[in-house]
């Protein structure tokens, strides 16, 4: 055969290959499991700033992860409650309903009820149980369940705020949260999730948790093994020494380690739950939720994220929150808290490798919330540092709610009993609107028996508060003239963390550095609009390219995002999906 007899049988051979145009493209796996997880209280800051000490979990979601490093809220009072219904639905407090962790009512009768942000009654029996009843919109969950059929949820924590919050409001979801009291996870009537998941549960307090939890941990919290050195690296981050911080520090267990797990509850730190409380308040917690997790993963019956629809599956680590409330988030304690949960993490995204095909996971980290350098300790440190503290603890002997009311009281001649302030919760006054009218008292506003009404107490209340904490408040905004609110930067923070029902009747805008504190000088206390309380990690990981962006983005996003993967709109967002490499 001729070389040109060859050609030309190959391009007849190969003719209707050509004319049907190049091969598709392999289709991408189907999505099967989206797992989000957030992380309580930590800051983007403190993530990268100890980003060296990673060596499992946290470092393969910044290593191998879709990264981006300008993720940050835009509200006040960000807390645990808003933040992971945020997390949940893709939508600010305004949306959600979820103002603070707790806040008040008015009934009827005027009369104030502090409500917990998972408070709802029990239909069958009219107690007060946890549920999302509180929440206004649906979740990704939620969504997903109504628009997929067959889709599960399941959601762990070790609070009650975190775990529902990240599932949502169908009672099918498989919800379960920490019991500081038997040290086992429950759920309660407002969900019913398959017998299934609580098979699984039950087995775990069986083997791994409740009475268990002495025999798995011991009773007391030790520091990890510092990292060994590497010749000609740089120094590993390190923590505020002990000699600076410990004087702020809440002793919950003890100063300085091994931390004593059964002494929670033995000092003013909280109620009296002992060891399992000591538990729920150190990073030993996060590994328990981990474990939950696991089991969910591992089981093969259950087969989450294995049937022919995808699964969610949420989990909240608590347990750097508690620790950087009471020791500090620049302490020795927090370090150790991260290190413990990178390991943590690792464990999950390791199952999820192991379990899962190539391209069939995404997981969604992020937090409801960071944390600044306890005021003291910043002043420690830089003489030059501001900030500072509102006491609002039922310990202190002159409370600022206290000290308010009776200013109030004198501006307005009014008998020092009578409470123009009922409340406080984050940066949220409630007034006492069933002590009014009142009848004024003779003095300085002329004869007694004038009626004295609430727009009184809004005439005067703001000039006090920037009289007397002029350091500590930088504007005061009456709810009463919402309506005229100016658009400013700091006031579209109080906007998206307000609800007319829930966020009472006066917003105190704090200035930088300065914190509520429910322990005199100790311990530390987020929810404010600053950078530190703000700027959180949000990665995603596994069904994603490694990268890397800076644009603007929210946490507001990871919804969205996750929706987008799963084909699951979230009508309700204000977050958008992201373009993420694939």
């Amino acid at each position: 055969m001729t070389r040109r007899f060859l050609a030309v049988l190959a391009f007849v051979l190969s003719a209707p290959a050509l004319l049907a145009g190049p091969s598709p493209a392999p289709a991408p796996p189907k999505p099967k499991l989206a797992v989000v997880i957030s992380v309580d209280g930590l800051s983007w800051a403190r993530l990268e700033g100890y980003r060296p000490l990673y060596t499992a979990g946290l470092k393969r979601l910044l290593d191998e992860g879709f990264v981006e490093r300008a993720a940050r809220y835009q509200h006040l009072n960000t807390e645990t409650g808003p933040g992971h219904a945020s997390l949940g639905t893709g939508a600010p407090p305004r949306v959600t309903g979820i103002v603070l962790n707790s806040w008040f009512e008015y009934g009827p009768d005027g009369a104030l009820q502090n409500v917990y942000c998972t408070d709802q009654k029990d239909p069958a029996t009219g107690r007060k149980i946890a549920g999302p009843g509180n929440l206004r919109v649906p979740t990704l969950g939620d969504r997903l369940v109504e628009s997929v059929k067959g889709a599960r949820v399941v959601s762990v924590s070790a609070k009650d705020r975190g775990a529902i919050f990240l599932a949502g409001k169908n009672p099918a979801h498989a919800v379960y949260w920490y019991d500081g009291e038997t040290g086992r996870f429950q759920t309660s009537a407002a969900y019913r999730p398959p017998a299934a998941a609580e098979a699984i549960v039950k087995k775990f307090n069986e083997t791994r948790a409740g009475g268990m939890l002495p025999a798995r941990f011991g009773l007391v919290w030790e520091k990890l093994p510092e990292p060994a050195p590497v010749p000609g690296a740089k120094p590993v981050p390190t923590a505020v020494p002990p000699g600076i911080i410990a004087r702020f520090q809440l002793p919950t267990h003890g100063l300085g380690f091994g931390h004593d797990l059964s002494t929670y509850g033995r000092v003013p730190a909280g109620p009296p739950y002992g060891y399992f409380g000591g538990i729920y308040r150190s990073p030993l917690i996060d590994e328990l939720t981990a474990d939950l997790a696991l089991a969910f993963l591992n089981d093969p019956g259950y087969a989450l994220g294995h049937g022919d629809v995808p699964d969610l599956l949420a989990i909240s680590f608590s347990g750097h929150d508690p620790v950087a409330h009471d020791y500090g988030d620049e302490s020795e304690e927090s370090r150790d808290a991260l290190r413990r949960l990178d390991l943590q993490i690792g464990r999950v995204l390791d199952a999820l490798e192991s379990n899962y095909p190539k391209g069939t996971v995404l997981v969604a980290l992020s937090a409801d919330h960071g944390f600044p350098v306890m005021p003291e300790v910043a002043k420690a440190l830089d003489k030059t540092a501001t900030g500072g503290r509102i006491d609002v603890g039922k310990e202190t002997l002159d409370n600022f709610r206290e000290r308010l009311n009776r200013m109030v009281d004198d501006a307005l001649c009014l008998d020092r009993s009578v409470a123009p302030v009922h409340g406080m919760d984050g940066w949220d006054l409630y007034y006492g609107r069933a002590a009014f009218p009142a009848m004024s008292a003779a003095g300085a506003c002329g004869a007694a028996g004038r009626a004295v009404t609430l727009a009184d107490v809004d005439r005067v209340l703001p000039g006090i508060v920037r009289n007397v904490w002029d350091a500590e408040v930088e504007d005061v905004l009456l709810v009463s003239q919402a309506a005229s609110w100016p658009d400013t930067p700091v006031n579209g923070f109080v906007k998206n963390d307000f609800d007319v029902q829930r966020s009472g009747d006066v917003i105190l805008v704090p200035r930088f550095g300065v914190q509520t504190t429910y322990n005199p000088g100790r311990g530390a206390m987020h929810g404010t609009q600053y950078e530190y309380d703000i700027h959180v990690p949000l990665v995603f990981w596994g069904a994603v390219k490694a990268g890397a962006s800076d644009a603007a983005s929210t946490p507001y996003d990871l919804a969205p995002t996750v929706g987008g993967w799963l084909g699951v709109a979230l009508p309700d967002a204000v977050g958008k999906p992201l373009s993420l490499p694939r």
